[in-house]
């Protein structure tokens, strides 16, 4: 009987001790899961675009954007002050944007007339998908129209890509009047052109 009671009292002390063992033994595997908890973290903000202090809202100034045109020439968005401004987002394989692309040349010489500034600029990596390239999609869809000084053209980067369009719409643009002030925030300008004509004769 005492022998079977030493026995019994051994195999408790063991299960004791094994339990406390467990988390010792289970530390390097938790350790283990919260070191590639953290990677996979890191690895997440590296591909999350970087937010900007400024937005882009109705009824408030345009945020400052630099971007370089097909030429090479570098250009600021606040250098267009003291005219109206139409600043378009877009991606290459857009049908909406090609659509608009080719009702605005076809209204050009009136927008033009009137004293509308053109920049448009394709969404930072085409939003991810392949399209034309900014040069090739102005030659289809703007036509002879596509050099002109007041139809800009070029690359988004990141953080305007982000500002000026933080849902990765395909197809946004801006008017912007005379004093630097978003009038309208839109897409497909293509059903849009009188109205985009009338901000462009009175600036708001």
């Amino acid at each position: 009987m005492r022998h079977a009671e030493n026995r019994a009292v051994k195999s408790v002390r063991d299960a004791q001790v094994g339990r406390s063992a467990d988390p010792v033994r289970r530390l390097p595997i938790v350790t283990a899961v919260l070191a590639l908890i953290l990677v996979l973290f890191a690895a997440h903000r590296v591909v999350i675009p970087r937010t900007s202090a400024a937005e882009a809202k109705l009824g408030a100034p345009a945020p400052e954007l630099t971007f370089t045109a097909l030429d090479g020439v570098q250009h600021r968005l606040s250098e267009f002050h003291g005219r109206p401004v139409m600043l378009w987002f877009f991606a290459s394989w857009c049908p909406s944007c090609q659509a608009g692309t080719d009702a605005i040349a076809g209204a050009f010489p009136q927008l033009e007339q009137a004293g509308l500034q053109i920049v448009q600029l394709r969404l930072y990596q085409n939003l991810g998908y392949p399209g034309p390239s900014v040069g090739a999609f102005a030659r289809a869809f703007a036509r002879s129209v596509n050099a002109s000084p007041d139809w800009l053209w070029g690359e988004a980067s990141q953080e305007a890509s982000y500002t000026f369009d933080p849902k990765a719409y395909p197809d946004v643009y801006f008017l912007i009047d005379k004093d630097g002030i978003i009038r309208e925030i839109s897409g497909g300008p293509n059903t849009a052109i009188d109205q985009i004509l009338a901000f462009a004769r009175h600036g708001r």
